[in-house]
């Protein structure tokens, strides 16, 4: 059975971060190549329409075959909220 690894815009922008370029490039690799499953929820691809093009062509190289969509809960939101206030 194949990883299924969540993802947020951190990693997805670290792609072209020199800091974090070398891992997270690994990890998309292993998105596109089908030997693990991208986890990405509805908030994250909600600040990538905000985020520079090049960020955004990232999450578009990986098949979306070996994507899988989490929708965010109200639970999660309500916990979110919380944490930032």
């Amino acid at each position: 059975m194949k990883p299924k690894i969540y993802t947020d815009t951190s990693v997805i922008g670290g792609c072209l971060d020199i800091e974090f370029k070398e891992g997270s490039q690994a990890l998309f690799e292993r998105f596109k190549s089908n030997s693990a499953i991208l986890m990405i929820s509805n908030l994250t691809l909600l600040e990538l329409e905000n985020a520079p093009q090049d960020v955004q062509n990232v999450l578009k190289q990986v098949p979306i075959e070996n994507i899988e969509y989490i929708k965010l809960s109200i639970e999660a939101k309500q916990l979110a909220d919380k944490y930032l206030s």
